[in-house]
C-alpha cells in the first residue's frame, strides 16, 4: 500500500507494526453549519478508515473539535449565547450531519477546551527549557534552532519572516509561533499560576490532544490542504520539541479544497453549502461517489448540476444491491476485487475504482466482489 506523504512529497509505502494505526484529523472549528468542504475531509478519512479495517487493522482515529476561538465568541455574541454554548450548539450539528452522511465508522471526537489544562503545563515545560518566552502576555515557541521549520510547506527562510503570523509586541523572531494567547478576543479565558490569563492558541491545542493521546508520536495525520501552513508547519515544530523525535509523525495527508465559482469554499467567505441543504435534494450516496470521483489530493470545483449524474450511478448500484442481497456468490469475480484493492493501495486513487465499481454493478455478477467494494466505499443499501 502507498500514500502520498505530504512532508516528502512523494508516495510512500505504508509500513506499520502491528495492527494498531493512530490517525489524527484536524476538524473543523464549530461555530456555523458543516459545508460540503468538511463533508469531503470527512468523507475520504471514512474510506480511509474503512480501508484498513478491510485489511484487518485496528484505527484509531482522533478529530479534533476546535472549540476555542475568535470566530465563536464573535458569533456567540450575535446569537446571544455563551462561547461555550455556540461551540455546543454546532458541534450537535455536526453529529447530525455525519449521520445523515453515513459517517458511521469509529471516529472519537475530541474537544480542544478538555485539554487547556495540558496546553498550559506543555507551555509551562517549553518555558522552563527555555524553548519559549513571553512578551505582554503571550508566549512564543522560540524557532530559531528548528532548522527544518518550512520543510512541510515548503517555505524558505525568507518565506517565512515575510509572512509575519501572530505579531505583538516584543516578539524577537517573526517566525517564532504563538501557543499563548492572552487577548481578549475569544470571550473565555483559563488563568494560570505560571503563564497568566489567556488561551493556548491554535496550533498548540491540537497539540496538546496529541501528547495526551499518542504521546505525540503517531502515524497519520490529516485534514485540508490549507491548513499545511501555518497550522500544520507549527504543530510539528511542536511536536519535535516535546518529543525530542525527528520524525514524530509518520505520513501526512492532506485533502484538496472544494472551490466553488474559483474560491474557496469557507464560512467565514460567506460562499458555503451547507451539507444539510445538499442532503435535502440528495442522498448521502450521491455524494459520497461525486466526492470519491476525484482524486482526494486534487482540488474540486463543486457543480451541483454533476450530482444528477452520480444519483444515476447511485440507483443503478441501489438495484442491483436489492436484486443480488440473497444470491449466494461464485469464484468468478475474485480479480475484480483484487484491481479494486490495487487502486485503493495506489494512494486511495478512488477515480478508477469508482468506474470498477460502476460497471460490476451494471454487469449484476461478482456479488460478493460488489458488496466489498459498497462497504469500503460506504455506500449505504
Amino acid at each position: 500500500m502507498k500514500i502520498f506523504d505530504s512532508l516528502s512529497r512523494k508516495k510512500s509505502h505504508f509500513l506499520f507494526k502491528g495492527n494498531i494505526i493512530k490517525i489524527f484529523i484536524c476538524g473543523p472549528t464549530v461555530y456555523d453549519y458543516c459545508h460540503l468542504g468538511h463533508a469531503r475531509i470527512f468523507f475520504f478519512y471514512d474510506l480511509m478508515t474503512r480501508y484498513l479495517l478491510f485489511k484487518g487493522l485496528d484505527p484509531i482515529v482522533i478529530v479534533n473539535l476546535t472549540d476555542i476561538d475568535p470566530k465563536i465568541a464573535t458569533r456567540a455574541n450575535i446569537q446571544g449565547l455563551s462561547p461555550e454554548d455556540l461551540a455546543n450548539k454546532y458541534t450537535d450539528e455536526l453529529y447530525t450531519d455525519l449521520l445523515s452522511c453515513g459517517i458511521t465508522t469509529t471516529f472519537n471526537f475530541v474537544r480542544v477546551s478538555d485539554y487547556a489544562k495540558t496546553a498550559a503545563k506543555l507551555i509551562a515545560g517549553l518555558l522552563d527549557r527555555k524553548l519559549a518566552y513571553s512578551r505582554n502576555g503571550n508566549i512564543y515557541l522560540d524557532t530559531t534552532a528548528l532548522r527544518s521549520y518550512g520543510k512541510l510547506s515548503q517555505l524558505s527562510v525568507k518565506d517565512l519572516d515575510d509572512r509575519r503570523l501572530d505579531i505583538g509586541p516584543g516578539k524577537l523572531n517573526p517566525r517564532d509561533i504563538l501557543i499563548w494567547n492572552a487577548s481578549d478576543e475569544f470571550g473565555q479565558k483559563y488563568d494560570d499560576k505560571i503563564l497568566g490569563s489567556g488561551i493556548p492558541w491554535w496550533h498548540m491545542q491540537d497539540t496538546s490532544v496529541v501528547m495526551s493521546n499518542f504521546n505525540g508520536i503517531y502515524d497519520i495525520h490529516g485534514g485540508a490542504k490549507d491548513l499545511i501552513y501555518p497550522h500544520h508547519e507549527s504543530h510539528l515544530a511542536q511536536l519535535k520539541v516535546l518529543t525530542s523525535a525527528p520524525s514524530p509523525i509518520r505520513y501526512w495527508t492532506h485533502v484538496g479544497l472544494v472551490n466553488i465559482k474559483g474560491n474557496k469554499m469557507s464560512n467565514s467567505e460567506g460562499n458555503s453549502i451547507r451539507i444539510r441543504d445538499v442532503l435535502k435534494r440528495y442522498n448521502s450516496n450521491t455524494l459520497r461517489l461525486y466526492f470519491l470521483s476525484q482524486h482526494y489530493r486534487e482540488p474540486l470545483a463543486f457543480s451541483q448540476s454533476k450530482l444528477h449524474k452520480f444519483e444515476i450511478i447511485d440507483k443503478t448500484i441501489s438495484n442491483t444491491m436489492a436484486n443480488v442481497l440473497s444470491r449466494r456468490e461464485s469464484n468468478d469475480g475474485s480479480k475484480l476485487l483484487s484491481k479494486f484493492v490495487q487502486y485503493i493501495e495506489d494512494d486511495f486513487n478512488t477515480p478508477p475504482a469508482l468506474q470498477l465499481l460502476t460497471d460490476t454493478a451494471r454487469s449484476h455478477n461478482a456479488v460478493n466482489d460488489l458488496k466489498n467494494m459498497v462497504n469500503i466505499f460506504g455506500l449505504r443499501y
